[in-house]
């Protein structure tokens, strides 16, 4: 690196960003004519004295380097600096002490008030160019309100402005105080579009907070003030479209002192509420969220009453960790809602939700989780039956998609008709799953995972599982099947004329896998097929023919060991394979596998090879390689050296032995040092 940038002494504009470097290079500092320099997304520690010696520079971005700790203390030599980007630097805690003397600075994404040089946010009065968005953490440091005047934000056009107290406080604090503070922080009205405060610790927010002056302010975000008893009178803000309410708990009844006087929150189109563990009731007047398009309320558990006036353009309602009477009251006063999601509803058996259903007619998505008293989703599995034999299909004819994840006790899942995306995961009591007779035929997309028990009545019942997966599928893009254990066969593949994606993974008793079928799956691109013990290679795959326009295959773990395979006559198409080891693969050395490895391939990974030590030599002839993946492989040594200056990708996770020769100072550093995205078991 050094040696390349030392022959570009004249150089106005550098950016090694997202390079895997933890320091800075030190001819940069001798780059005089330096303009411009990015080392956001790198893993720089710290930024080097010396880098305060290009006094013509004018933007320095460091935003994203998630493990810089320390700036110069030097930095005010950078007198010609206008824009200085930190955002998303976590482990910076303190500020350099004269900082406050760059007045040609234009932008400073993140200020921090205290530390160990008491930085004071009245060192913000000289910097009267900045604007744009601005951070400023640790206001629980302000010593007095007078500081806070001083520092002069209503005089400075910033556009997002991001208000942070920290848990932690080196002033004695009073209520009053904090009122006082927050009040002589008041931003411009003219300019501002986005405001956050986190962690303010008064009882109540200064008049400015939701005054309607404040005309442009699209995004609100009211964050951890506990102290809180009461919210902002923010329905008077006229452009308001993104409101966010979380972690107050002391707040016990949201009602007219978040709507004002009037009309409250005209264009309001996103609401989550999060962590309100003390509300209990919710009112609003007639007219209030004309134009409210998503709300969310998660983590409320105490929310009891809610007396809402209808939502006449709510699509999308999320509910997490809310009592039932909550989704009762709010699906009662909608009806364009489109997506339903809900997750850890107490309350909630069969009876109320049949109560819920009656709503739910214009909702083309469900998403249910860990509703664990919930049995039948739409009747009785006798009802089910009975749909199945008259074809009768459902009354929910906008429905298209259900995702049910960790509901314990669903024992059936009848679809309707329209269904096109169907995902059921974690619901290790649910045995059976079914369509009305015919059915499926508008399914695109299919995915069953730990689902112990299905099909445990039926077991080794093909025609059985046919009901599930069956050949009116005809429009499925998509099969996924993880850890289904009593899953024996699939249907003949041929029907499936257009699969795009096919995954099984664990299927321990699948032992009638149609692959001699592959070549008729014209539209099938990505395969994966891994931990099937009971899948033959020879018997599966006799002919070694694969479909014609297979671009990812992921393949192993199966009865015979990969290094017993023969040729397989991948396709051209196929650019990404990734082999998973089975119990009975013991290779120590990757030679034996060069017949699968052609050189068209562009990304090739590896997984759980325990015994494997060497893997360059059968890796030298991948020219075209750019994303190699290592895991799991402990006793691994060595890598294709002559490929890994020209891979865009490096991953290695579980193996000791490559993580000390690729880390820094290690032997492979050299080669890898430049590669952009690198992972060592990160």
């Amino acid at each position: 690196m050094n040696d390349l940038l030392q022959e570009l002494p004249l150089l106005r504009v550098l950016s090694l960003s997202h390079l895997s470097i933890t320091e800075v290079p030190e001819v940069v500092s001798g780059m005089k004519h330096l303009r411009y320099l990015n080392l956001s997304r790198t893993w720089i520690t710290h930024l080097p004295e010396n880098v305060c010696n290009l006094y013509n520079l004018q933007t320095l971005i460091v935003s994203g380097c998630n493990y810089l700790v320390k700036l110069p203390d030097s930095f005010s030599k950078l007198k010609n600096l206008q824009h200085f980007d930190t955002t998303d630097t976590p482990l910076l805690k303190k500020m350099p002490l004269r900082i406050g003397e760059l007045k040609s600075l234009q932008t400073l994404s993140k200020i921090i008030i205290g530390g160990d040089t008491s930085f004071s946010i009245s060192h913000l009065k000289n910097l009267k160019n900045l604007h744009g968005e601005i951070s400023i953490w640790g206001l629980g440091n302000v010593q007095n309100a007078m500081d806070a005047r001083e520092a002069n934000l209503c005089q400075k056009r910033f556009t997002d402005i991001e208000l942070i107290w920290g848990e932690k406080s080196n002033v004695l604090r009073t209520e009053t105080h904090e009122k006082e503070v927050l009040n002589e922080l008041k931003p411009h009205n003219d300019t501002l579009k986005k405001l956050e405060i986190v962690s303010y610790r008064g009882i109540e927010f200064p008049n400015w907070v939701g005054d309607p002056s404040f005309c442009r302010l699209t995004k609100v975000s009211i964050d951890g003030c506990e102290e809180c008893t009461s919210l902002p009178r923010l329905g008077q803000l006229p452009s308001l479209k993104d409101l966010f309410i979380g972690r107050m708990s002391k707040v016990k009844v949201v009602g007219l002192d978040l709507l004002g006087i009037g009309l409250a929150f005209p264009s309001l189109e996103m609401l989550p509420f999060y962590g309100m563990s003390g509300w209990e009731e919710w009112s609003t007047n007639s007219g209030t969220f004309p134009c409210l398009q998503e709300l969310r309320i998660e983590d409320c558990p105490n929310l009891l009453r809610v007396s809402l006036k209808a939502l006449p353009s709510l699509r999308v309602l999320k509910l997490r960790k809310c009592g039932y009477d909550v989704l009762k009251r709010l699906v009662g006063v909608t009806s364009s809602l489109t997506r339903l999601e809900i997750d850890d509803i107490s309350g909630l058996t069969d009876e109320l939700w049949k109560g819920v259903i009656g709503y739910l007619g214009a909702v083309e998505e469900v998403r249910m989780e860990h509703c664990n008293e919930i049995r039948y989703l739409w009747e009785s599995e006798e009802k089910a039956r009975e749909k199945e034999e008259d074809n009768s299909g459902s009354s929910l004819t906008s429905f298209r998609r259900l995702k049910v994840w960790g509901c314990n006790s669903l024992a059936h899942c009848s679809c309707p008709d329209n269904m096109e995306d169907l995902d059921i995961e974690d619901c290790d009591s649910v045995t059976s799953v079914t369509f009305p007779k015919g059915g499926g035929q508008k399914l695109k997309s299919l995915s069953i995972s730990n689902c112990n028990k299905l099909l445990e009545k039926e077991m080794g019942g093909v025609e059985k599982i046919r009901m599930l997966i069956n050949s009116n599928m005809l429009m499925l893009e998509s099969l996924y099947i993880f850890n289904w254990p009593n899953l024996k066969s699939i249907t003949p593949l041929g029907h499936f004329i257009s699969l795009v994606s096919l995954t099984i993974i664990e299927c321990p008793s699948m032992d009638s896998f149609l692959g001699h079928e592959l070549p008729n799956l014209t539209s099938l691109t990505h395969l994966v097929i891994v931990k099937c013990i009971s899948i033959g290679m020879d018997t599966s795959f006799p002919s070694g023919l694969w479909p014609p326009k297979l671009c990812f295959l992921g393949i192993g773990g199966l009865k015979k060991p990969i290094s017993e395979w023969g040729p397989q006559n991948f396709p051209t198409s196929l650019v990404e394979l990734v082999l998973y080891a089975g119990p009975y693969d013991d290779m120590r050395g990757f030679g034996e596998l060069s017949h699968l490895l052609h050189s068209s391939l562009t990304n090739f990974g590896i997984d759980g090879f325990e015994k494997l030590e060497s893997v360059s030599v059968a890796l030298q002839h991948l020219t075209s390689l750019q994303h190699l993946s290592i895991y799991n492989c402990p006793k691994t040594i060595d890598l294709p050296e002559t490929l890994l200056p020209s891979l865009l990708r490096l991953t290695i996770v579980g193996c000791p032995n490559l993580k000390e020769r690729t880390s820094k100072g290690g032997s492979y550093w050299p080669l890898i040092s430049l590669i952009p995205d690198l992972d060592i078991d990160d």
